[in-house]
């Protein structure tokens, strides 16, 4: 989880945190953009006969040198989509604050937005910022903020 306290152009503090979410809260459409669970198990079988493949034919022909270079091969495409999942979980983006120095029992305006992948969720926890320093509000035309 990343935070961070921003005083606004107007003068009120901020607080914009970030959170990786790890159970996904995901629009409907977006199973229709990967390739779900079927594809998931289809690809960790054809990967696991081929590693069989590869083990059987290096014990029953005393001959064959499997290269260093194949089994880093392997290895990297195994390891390739437990690290694809993890960098592309959705983040929760949120906005906390924006109360007025001088305004002792008013409430403060709360902002959040899920953003999927880690690179869009750092450029959006920056443009919020910077839309807070510039603006004094977190908001802008095609932001994924929405009020609470």
């Amino acid at each position: 989880m990343s935070a961070k306290t921003v005083t606004g152009v107007d003068g009120r503090e901020w607080l914009v945190s970030m959170k990786i979410m790890w159970s996904d809260r995901s629009e409907g459409f977006e199973h229709e953009k990967e390739g779900g669970r079927r594809a998931v198990i289809g690809i960790i079988v054809v990967l696991g006969l081929l590693w069989f493949a590869l083990i059987a034919w290096k014990f029953q022909v005393a001959a064959v040198s499997v290269p260093w270079w194949v089994v880093a091969i392997l290895l990297a495409v195994a390891g390739f989509f437990p690290v694809r999942w993890a960098l592309r979980r959705p983040r929760r983006l949120m906005v906390e604050g924006g109360r007025w120095p001088e305004d002792d029992q008013g409430f403060g305006e709360a902002w959040s937005g899920y953003i999927r992948g880690r690179a869009d969720a750092r450029a959006e926890f920056r443009q919020a910022v910077r839309t807070l320093q510039k603006r004094g509000t977190p908001a802008r035309a095609n932001s994924p903020l929405q009020p609470q």
